[in-house]
């Protein structure tokens, strides 16, 4: 998040410098980068949560067999 940078040479930037580093190209691509692995994270929990309800619904009809 912060290019490298310990935190105390970022609080020494300037206002105009943060404006160019979050409006520059290598930002934009760190930013589609962490939503895609939002996304990736998000679909495994879908999954496991489709698996979760499965196995419940699994152990409903086992439950009700004589």
């Amino acid at each position: 998040m912060y290019f490298g940078q310990d935190l105390v040479r970022c609080g020494q930037l300037t206002d105009e410098r943060i404006k160019k580093l979050f409006a520059s190209k290598p930002f934009e691509n760190w930013k589609k980068n962490r939503e895609n692995e939002g996304k990736a994270v998000s679909a495994q929990i879908n999954r496991l949560d489709s698996m979760i309800k499965g196995l419940s619904n699994l152990a409903e009809i086992m439950a009700k067999r004589p």
